[in-house]
């Protein structure tokens, strides 16, 4: 038997095994494939930031910004209908989400889609920021997973005098249910706050208020004090 495996990072991609033990041929395919995972991963530059009570926050290099990108996973006891009920439930996000000073919906579409403002306090001497976002959520109805993809609008609204509109902000939250009652989050989350705050000063503090967002909403979703929003129809996780 002769095999041929073809990994493309390698300076000489293509390897020819002639006649081998299968297992031995196994478990150096195994091993070069862990070299691949690890060289793939390290090309995020992603560094651990923040590891407490079980949420994770990584900062990232982005190639097109200085403003580091903020990634977190964590997990949670909950299903995907109190999950997105929460989400989408605007009114209430000064419950769990920091800093928030104002928030009002300017356009609904339905129930898994809208646009809100919201006004963020921001510590002396910066001024506040304020947002306009779009935010859609979805759902796989094979896994269950949903996705909720919230993108900046900066000029959906004209500017407010002494707040600073923040030019660009995207992210993409997935939730994927792990049994009937356990929860997988990752989310990635890509943002220029403007105004004259320097890079460096804002990567310091990025870890920060995605931590204290996500620990409010689990222990909003631990204390079963979300009210469930039977409109946006979400299906929860079947054996």
């Amino acid at each position: 038997m002769v095999i041929i495996l073809c990994l493309h990072y390698m300076k000489d991609p293509c390897l020819i095994f002639a006649p081998m033990n299968f297992k031995l041929f196994l478990k150096l395919t195994l091993f070069i494939l862990l070299i691949s995972f690890i060289k793939s991963y390290s090309q995020e530059d992603c560094s651990l930031r923040k590891d407490n009570d079980g949420i994770k926050v990584y900062l990232c290099e982005s190639e097109s910004s200085p403003f580091k990108t903020i990634k977190v996973y964590f997990e949670t006891e909950g299903t995907p209908e109190a999950y997105a009920s929460g989400v989408m439930d605007i009114a209430n996000y000064k419950k769990w989400q920091s800093s928030i000073i104002s928030i009002e919906i300017l356009k609904k579409m339905n129930e898994r889609e809208l646009i809100y403002y919201s006004e963020v306090d921001a510590p002396w001497p910066i001024s506040n920021r304020d947002l306009v976002f779009h935010i859609k959520l979805s759902q796989d109805l094979s896994t269950k997973a949903l996705t909720v993809t919230l993108e900046q609008l900066p000029d959906y609204i004209p500017r407010k005098e002494g707040i600073i509109r923040i030019p660009s902000a995207n992210s993409v939250l997935t939730v994927t249910p792990l049994n009937d009652h356990k929860l997988s989050v990752s989310y990635v989350l890509q943002v220029d706050p403007g105004g004259d705050i320097p890079p460096v000063l804002a990567n310091m503090f990025a870890a920060n208020t995605p931590w204290n967002t996500f620990n409010n909403f689990r222990n909003l979703l631990r204390s079963n004090d979300i009210k469930l929003n039977p409109k946006l129809n979400i299906q929860n996780y079947t054996p």
